[in-house]
């Protein structure tokens, strides 16, 4: 292999790991009666400051809960909730500028999605 495509390669492969470094959060949203939930993002593109999640474990985070993973990657991650070290299962399915869009595009079976903001 030659020395330039080594090099591509390898930085390819750098940029790519890099999406999956681990990160915190805050749960600014959660709705056990549809199991999904809102975590805040890390810092960075303010058009992608939320996430929307789907929880695939039982008891799920709660608001207010600071967890800890790959929350920056659209696919089914583990996170750890900082204060516990409970695990969870969840699958990142959209990334909003703010929890409300995000809330009004949750799924129709997610009862708290009707509740009035005060």
């Amino acid at each position: 292999m030659n020395p330039r495509t080594a090099f591509l390669t390898f930085a390819t492969t750098m940029l790519a790991s890099g999406a999956a470094i681990s990160a915190e959060g805050r749960v600014a949203w959660a709705d056990p009666t549809c199991e999904y939930l809102i975590i805040q993002l890390p810092e960075g593109n303010p058009a992608e400051a939320f996430g929307l999640f789907a929880s695939k474990t039982k008891p799920m985070p709660e608001v207010g809960d600071v967890v800890e993973g790959d929350i920056g990657v659209t696919s089914e991650i583990q996170v750890t909730d900082k204060a516990t070290g409970k695990k969870y299962s969840v699958y990142h399915w959209a990334s909003g500028k703010s929890a409300e869009t995000l809330v009004r595009h949750s799924p129709v079976h997610c009862a708290s999605r009707y509740k009035k903001r005060e």
